[in-house]
This record gives structure tokens, sequence and C-alpha cells, in this order.
């Protein structure tokens, strides 16, 4: 079989979209500008980190050069939340990543809007963040097909090869990462672990639309088997 570069999205998709991220910035912006609420029906699922702090600046009136300060006291509160939380890892996650991870013919990656950092304390709550050796993250780029080209580039850069499109899996819960998948000219495998019901998911027409990422076997069969 030709090698696959497998490349997941994490909320929603990989850990449960339980609110840590949108605690974390509430109690930032509290402490940094003394305002509650400033996220309150803002959208987070399928944005990226940046996009989602520069619009909580906005809204507080606050210059976008606050970036850097906002992020790592969001991340400080980041921290205690992952490690006060149960397991965050959706059902059938590690079971498919263990199984991916064991095959010599799939590269694992993720393609995320959280920055870095981010990524790590939310994956490292399970000892995921080790699985995948390469990203792309919100603080690479701001537009996650952006982000899939990269992490492509990174894998070639790396030593992996220089995987097909149709080699090349995306894995996602909402219709931005199908999108996403689209634009960047890879394989988009939605799974409906998220906010979005299944037949939501099917309206972006993937190509490869799932109800959860359990049992593995479905994964390997389905999807990696027949990518496109």
């Amino acid at each position: 079989m030709m090698p696959s570069l497998v490349l997941f999205d994490i909320d929603g998709t990989l850990l449960r979209p339980c609110g840590l991220g949108r605690r974390s910035l509430d109690r930032a912006f509290l402490e940094l500008y003394g305002r509650a609420g400033v996220f309150d029906g803002m959208r987070f699922h399928g944005r990226t980190d940046p996009e989602i702090l520069g619009d909580g600046l906005a809204a507080v009136g606050a210059p976008a050069t606050d970036f850097a300060h906002c992020i790592g006291r969001y991340l400080e509160h980041l921290e205690v939340e992952v490690a006060q939380s149960p397991p965050l890892a959706l059902p059938g996650v590690e079971e498919l990543v263990a199984a991916l991870d064991a095959r010599e013919d799939v590269f694992l990656g993720l393609v995320t809007g959280n920055v870095r950092r981010g990524a790590e304390i939310k994956l490292g709550r399970d000892d995921l963040f080790r699985r995948f050796p390469l990203g792309a993250f919100g603080d690479d780029h701001a537009d996650r097909s952006e982000l899939m080209r990269l992490a492509r580039r990174r894998a070639a850069e790396a030593g992996y090869g220089a995987f097909a499109p149709e080699r090349t899996l995306y894995v996602g819960d909402t219709e931005r990462d199908v999108e996403a998948a689209r634009v960047g000219g890879v394989v988009a495998v939605a799974v409906a672990t998220g906010n979005m019901a299944l037949d939501m998911l099917a309206e972006t027409s993937p190509d490869h639309l799932l109800p959860s990422l359990e049992p593995a076997s479905r994964f390997l069969k389905e999807v990696l088997a027949c990518p496109r």
C-alpha cells in the first residue's frame, strides 16, 4: 500500500468539545481587561485561536499588539483547566491513533486552529501529543487551508516523503474542516463527534463520513484502504 499522511483536527475530532478553551479565554480577559462574557455567543469551532482572540481584543477595544500577552495568559489558564479535567479523548481515538501510529505506511500529523502550545497542553492530558510528529498550528497561519499545505510541506521536509493529494487525509468534525481539505486538495474525512450532526456534515459532501472514530477497524478499512 502507498504511504499515507493522516492529519487530524483536535477539538471535537480527537478531544471532547467541553469548553476548556472558552473558559480559559474568559478568565484571561477578565483578568487583563476586567470584562466578563467577552466570548459569549462567539463561535469557536472550526476557527483558529488567533481569529478568536483577535475578535476578543476588538470587542474590548484592545490593540492587536496585546495578542502575545493575552495568548500567554490564556495558555496558563488552559494548563490549569486541563490538569483538573477528566480524560479528554473521544471514544475510539486512543485505539485508532495507536493503530495508525504502529503502521509503517502511515504518518500522523495535526492541522488545527490551536496554537502549538495549546495543542500540546490539550493532547498531553491523554498522552496523545507525542503520537503526532508533525503539524501546522494556529500560530503558523490563520487560514486552515494554508495550514494544510504547510503540514504537507513539513512532512516532505522531515523526510517522510511528498505525499500525493489522494494519499493525504484530513479528519475533522466541521464544515470548515471539509472546506479546508477541499481547498488544500486532500481527502476530506468528516466525523460527527463534535457539534455538527451527521446529516449536516453529509451536506458538505466529504469524501468519507463517519459517525465516530470507533471502531478503529472501520477507519482502517473504509477510509485508509480507499482514501478517495
